[in-house]
């Protein structure tokens, strides 16, 4: 148990401090560098976004590639779990709905996680985009009347006045978010998991251990000079 906690806690670290780096990059190659880390990283959004039922949908990123008409666009045959753009790329992870009879009768909530490259204000159309995205999975069956759909947008810089999120009734919300913002948050979360965790009787013997794990990572970062 105490194995787990703290591995969990490490590999949160890893993930802030990556992303901490990578962030900083002008005109970062989101699909390699950023949507790995938040394949893993979800927990980032809030607690409700921590359950282990989340998982990558293939099926909706077909639907999308479809809909862009880039059925075998550039590195999408490499990462078939991403919809890859120009300027951004598309992570689509859902969480399935039972009946009464706890058979699985579609999806219970959706989430949409939208990485643009870095330098790219976020605004209208970025919202629109996705909200093209959600009716289209509306029409294939993939998104109900009652599934919960969260769009995540997330880049460097927002225009003046795009802060607010765009909602579609109570279940159907779209909002830009700065890297920097969830940055902040998911260290909040990590150093909250630290302070509830760290006087657990079953971590006692390992409380030096836990101490240098909540230390920041140092994360390397290659350098690359170019002449001219």
């Amino acid at each position: 148990m105490a194995k787990i906690v703290l591995d969990e806690i490490q590999n949160r670290l890893k993930l802030i401090n990556e992303l901490k780096i990578k962030i900083q990059v002008a005109g970062i190659d989101e699909v390699h560098e950023l949507q790995p880390i938040f394949e893993k990283g979800l927990w980032m959004f809030g607690a409700q976004f921590e359950s282990i039922e989340f998982t990558s949908n293939k099926g909706m990123t077909t639907v999308i590639r479809d809909l862009l008409g880039d059925k075998s666009g550039k590195g999408s045959l490499n990462r078939p779990d991403f919809v890859i753009l120009p300027d951004s790329s598309v992570g689509f992870y859902a969480r399935s709905s039972y009946d009464e009879d706890y058979n699985e009768d579609g999806l219970a909530h959706v989430v949409i996680v939208d990485l643009k490259t870095t330098r790219l204000d976020l605004g209208s159309k970025e919202k629109e985009q996705v909200w093209k995205y959600v009716k289209e999975l509306r029409a294939k069956g993939f998104v109900k009347k009652s599934t919960r759909v969260d769009g995540f947008i997330l880049g460097s810089q927002i225009e003046e006045g795009e802060n607010e999120p765009r909602t579609d009734g109570s279940n159907i919300k779209i909002q830009p978010y700065l890297y920097d913002t969830i940055l902040t948050r998911a260290e909040k979360r990590l150093l909250n998991l630290y302070s509830k965790v760290k006087n657990a009787p079953f971590l006692l013997e390992q409380k030096e251990q836990l101490n240098k794990f909540i230390e920041p990572i140092q994360v390397k970062q290659q350098v690359l000079f170019t002449q001219i």
